[in-house]
C-alpha cells in the first residue's frame, strides 16, 4: 500500500509540475483564473488568416489583449491624457542657431551617397549630403540639466556644413532640440530628424501609498516619445520647424522614396491602458479603436507598430497611418512596392499534455472525457486548451492513480517519460519561427502573413524580386535533456510567392554553423555561416521552386557583411580568425576584406584580401553597412577602423595567446584602392592627434575620436567624426580643411 501511495505521489508530482510549467504564467502572461465550468470565449477574429479587422470598442482592445498577452505591473498611464483631451506637448521649440546670409552657389558634379540595400529606396543615416552641404546628426550631453529626477540629459544636433568646395567649407547653421536625433534624411529643400526623447508624466495616484510609505519616489514616471521632425531649409543658415509627428514609443526605422518618407515606430501594448498616442505639430491626433487593426495570426506578445508616411513634396496632404496590433518589429525589408516585417516568435507549447493522454488517456473517467471534449471543441489555441485541460485532470489525479494496477504503474511512468523526451524532440526543431508580414508599402494595408523556421539574422537576410519573397535563416542549437545529446543549428533559405506560400527551399545548410551575413543579387545569393571557418556559399535561385547549392569555399575567418563589386565580384567585410586547438571554435582576430570571384558558380575564388591589425581591431561597417563607402568607377573603398595591434615581443618567445587583445594604436578611415583582382591601401586618415592616438593605448576611450562616416563630392574625401567634418584630396589624401561639429571634449 505504501509503495502504491508513492508511485501516485510520483504521478501527482509529475501533473503539477506540469501544471506550474505550462499552466502557470509565462513571461508576460497572467495567473489563470479558477477552472471554468464552460470554456469562455476569444474575442473574434477575422474570417482568414489573411484578413484585417478592427474594434469596436476600447474594451474589446483590452479583452483581446487580457486574451492573448496579459501584462503584469503598474501601467503606463500616458493615454490618460488622450481620455481627458489633453494635447501632448510636442516639443515644438527647436532652436536655430548660427547663419551665414549669403552661401555659394557652386555644387558638385557627382557626389555618393548612402550605402542602401535597394537601389532607389534611401535609408536614414546620421550623415547625407547633397553634393553642396554635409548634413551630420549627433547628440551632447546637457550637463546643467542633471538632477535626482533626471531620466534625459541629451541634446540633439544636426550641423550643416556649406562643404563644397573643401577650401571654404565652414559650418553655417545647428538645429538643436531635446531629445536625441538618431538618424536623418534630406530631399531637395527638406530635412527629416529621426529621434527620440523622454517624458516627464504626471503618476496619476500617490505611488507611495502603493509601494511603500517611506519610499523617495518621484511624483513622476519617464515614457519614451519618438519624433520625426521635418524643416524647411530653404536657406541653409536658418532652418524653420515646419512640421513634427511624434509616436509613443521607440522609432524602429524608415525609408524614403522619391521624397515619400516613410517611419515605422512601435510602442508595447498593454490591456489595463490600451490605447496608443499620436500627435502632430503637438496636438495629440484622436485614435479611435477602430483604428487599430489585428490579424486572425496568433502571436506571442504584441505590439503597436505604427507606420506614417509623410509627402515632403506637399507636406499640405494629410499624413497616411496605419497601427497594427502583432509582434514586436525587429527586422524589416522594403521593396518598391511592399514591407515586410519580421520578428523571432518562440512556440512555448509543452507537450506534457499529450505525452499524458497517450499514456494516461485510457484512465480518465467519463466526465474527465466530456470537458475536455468541450475544451477541444472551442476556439482557443492549441496551447490554451492544453493548458485548460491540464488544470481539468487536476481534480481526477487521485482517481487515475487508484485505477492503475500496482504492476503497472512503474511501466506507465517509463512509458510517460520515454513519451514526453520523444514529443520534446520533435517540437525542439519547430520552437523557433520568424513570423513574416507583408504590408503595401502605398497604404499599409496587410497583403500576407507567413512563418519559416528559424530567426533572421538582418535586413540583407530578405529580398524580393520577379514577384518571389526569398529569406534566410537560422535554426538555433538546442539544447538536449533526459540523457539526449544537443541538436546542432543549421541555416535554411525559403523562397515565397505571392501569396507567402513556399515556392522553394534548400534546408540543413551547414550543420553546427550558423549564418553570418547574406547578400541576394538577382537569381544568386551568397550566405556566409561560421563556426570554425567561413563557408562561402554560392545559390542558384533561378528556379524558385528549386533552389539549389551551386557552390562554396571555405577559408579562415568570416564575412559579416556582403556588398557586390559587380555581378561577378563580392566584397566581404569581417574578421580573420583562428581555430582552437580542439577545434570547437575559433578566435577572432583582426579586420579582414576578402574579395570573391564567383563568375564561375560552382567554384567561387578568394582573388584578393586585406588584413587590419589585430585580435581587438574593429569598425563600424562590420554591423552597419551605411558606415561603407564604395565606388566601383573611383576604384574606392572606405573603411571606418579602430585598430588594435599586439607587441609580439612582450611575450615569451614571441608566442602570443590566440585570446590576447591588442592595444589600439590607430582610429580613423582605411582607404583602399579596389579592383577587380586587387585590395591596395591608398592611405589612413585620421581625426585624433599624433598624441591622442599615443594616448589612446591605455586610455582608449577617453582620446577616442572615431569617424564613423565618409563620402566624396568630386574629387575631394569628407570623413565624419563627433569632432570634425574632414576634407581631404581622394587621390593623394592630402589633408584640405577642417570643420569643428560638435562641443570637444563633449560637454565643454
Amino acid at each position: 500500500m505504501e509503495s502504491f501511495k508513492a508511485v501516485a505521489a510520483i504521478a501527482l508530482t509529475i501533473i503539477l509540475l506540469f501544471a506550474g510549467c505550462a499552466g502557470s504564467p509565462q513571461a508576460g502572461e497572467e495567473k489563470p483564473a479558477e477552472k471554468p465550468q464552460t470554456p469562455p470565449t476569444q474575442p473574434k477574429a477575422p474570417a482568414s488568416s489573411q484578413a484585417i479587422n478592427s474594434f469596436s470598442s476600447w474594451d474589446e482592445v483590452s479583452d483581446f489583449l487580457r486574451s492573448a498577452n496579459p501584462q503584469a505591473g503598474y501601467g503606463i498611464y500616458a493615454s490618460l491624457l488622450m481620455r481627458s483631451g489633453m494635447a501632448l506637448d510636442a516639443g515644438m521649440g527647436a532652436k536655430v542657431q548660427g547663419g551665414v546670409p549669403s552661401l555659394s552657389a557652386e555644387v558638385a558634379s557627382e557626389y555618393s551617397k548612402t550605402n542602401v540595400q535597394v537601389e532607389g529606396i534611401d535609408e536614414a543615416d546620421v550623415v547625407k549630403n547633397d553634393g553642396k552641404y554635409i548634413y551630420v546628426a549627433g547628440n551632447e550631453y546637457d550637463y546643467s540639466r542633471v538632477g535626482p529626477f533626471s531620466f534625459d540629459s541629451s541634446k540633439g544636433k544636426v550641423y550643416i556644413v556649406d562643404s563644397y568646395p573643401p577650401s571654404s567649407m565652414k559650418l553655417v547653421s545647428q538645429i538643436s532640440f531635446d531629445g536625441r536625433a538618431s538618424e536623418i534624411f534630406v530631399y531637395k529643400d527638406k530635412l527629416v530628424v529621426f529621434g527620440n526623447r523622454y517624458d516627464h508624466i504626471a503618476r496619476p495616484y500617490p505611488l507611495t501609498d502603493v509601494l511603500c510609505a517611506r519610499c523617495i519616489i518621484p511624483p513622476f514616471y519617464s515614457q519614451i516619445f519618438s519624433f520625426m521632425k521635418i524643416y524647411d531649409i530653404t536657406d541653409r543658415s536658418n532652418p524653420k520647424l515646419e512640421k513634427e509627428y511624434e509616436v509613443k514609443g521607440n522609432y524602429i526605422t524608415s525609408r524614403m522614396i522619391e521624397g515619400k518618407v516613410y517611419g515605422i515606430f512601435s510602442d508595447q501594448a498593454y490591456y489595463y491602458d490600451p490605447v496608443p498616442l499620436y500627435a502632430v505639430d503637438g496636438q495629440a491626433r484622436k485614435i479611435a479603436p477602430q483604428d487599430i487593426f489585428y490579424l486572425d495570426w496568433p502571436d506571442s506578445s504584441y505590439n503597436y507598430n505604427i507606420f506614417l508616411s509623410a509627402d515632403l513634396n506637399d507636406l499640405s496632404k494629410p499624413e497616411k497611418r496605419k497601427i497594427i496590433l502583432m509582434g514586436d518589429a525587429q527586422n524589416l525589408f522594403v521593396s518598391q512596392e511592399n514591407i515586410y516585417v519580421t520578428y523571432t516568435k518562440y512556440d512555448y507549447y509543452h507537450p506534457e499534455w499529450k505525452a499524458f493522454y497517450e499514456v494516461y488517456g485510457d484512465y480518465l473517467p467519463a466526465e474527465a472525457k466530456e470537458r475536455i471534449a468541450a475544451i477541444d471543441a472551442s476556439n482557443y489555441s492549441e496551447w490554451r486548451k492544453d493548458k485548460m485541460k491540464m488544470a481539468e485532470i487536476s481534480d481526477y489525479v487521485d482517481k487515475i492513480a487508484k485505477a492503475i494496477p500496482k504492476d503497472q504503474l512503474e511501466k506507465l511512468q517509463k512509458a510517460y517519460s520515454d513519451k514526453l523526451s520523444e514529443l520534446q524532440l520533435q517540437r525542439s526543431r519547430t520552437a523557433e519561427k520568424t513570423s513574416i508580414t507583408r504590408l503595401s508599402l502605398s497604404d499599409f494595408e496587410p497583403t500576407g502573413k507567413a512563418e519559416v523556421p528559424g530567426h533572421v539574422l538582418n535586413q540583407f537576410s530578405m529580398d524580393e524580386h520577379n514577384g518571389y519573397f526569398r529569406i534566410a535563416t537560422t535554426v538555433s542549437q538546442v539544447w538536449g535533456w533526459a540523457g539526449q545529446g544537443n541538436l546542432p543549428s543549421y541555416s535554411n533559405l525559403y523562397i515565397l510567392d505571392r501569396f507567402l506560400n513556399q515556392a522553394g527551399k534548400v534546408e540543413n545548410i551547414a550543420p553546427g554553423e550558423q549564418i553570418y551575413s547574406v547578400r541576394f543579387m538577382g537569381d544568386k545569393a551568397y550566405m556566409v555561416t561560421f563556426k570554425q571557418i567561413d563557408p562561402f556559399f554560392v545559390l542558384d535561385l533561378s528556379n524558385p521552386a528549386n533552389p539549389t547549392i551551386a557552390g562554396k569555399l571555405k577559408l579562415p575567418g568570416y564575412s559579416n557583411y556582403l556588398h557586390p563589386y559587380d555581378e561577378n565580384h563580392i566584397i566581404g567585410i569581417g574578421n580573420e580568425a583562428e581555430e582552437d586547438k580542439e577545434g570547437q571554435f575559433a578566435w577572432q582576430k583582426g579586420v579582414k576584406i576578402s574579395l570573391f570571384d564567383v563568375s564561375d558558380m560552382a567554384n567561387p575564388r578568394e582573388v584578393a584580401k586585406y588584413e587590419i591589425g589585430d585580435r581587438g581591431t574593429y569598425s563600424p561597417a562590420l554591423h552597419d553597412h551605411k558606415a561603407l563607402l564604395f565606388s566601383r568607377e573611383k576604384n574606392l573603398l572606405v573603411l571606418p577602423v579602430s585598430e588594435a595591434r599586439i607587441d609580439s615581443s612582450k611575450y615569451a618567445g614571441g608566442v602570443v595567446p590566440p585570446w590576447q587583445y591588442g592595444d589600439f594604436v590607430f582610429q580613423g578611415a582605411y582607404v583602399f584602392n579596389i579592383s577587380q583582382n586587387s585590395i591596395e591601401l591608398r592611405g589612413r586618415i585620421s581625426h585624433a592627434t599624433d598624441q591622442e592616438l599615443k594616448k589612446m593605448r591605455s586610455h582608449f576611450w577617453e582620446f577616442a575620436v572615431p569617424v564613423s562616416r565618409s563620402l566624396y563630392m568630386d574629387n575631394y574625401l569628407y570623413t565624419i567624426s563627433d569632432r570634425y567634418v574632414k576634407a581631404n584630396d581622394l587621390l593623394s589624401l592630402a589633408p584640405i580643411s577642417s570643420v569643428q561639429v560638435a562641443n570637444w571634449p563633449p560637454g565643454d
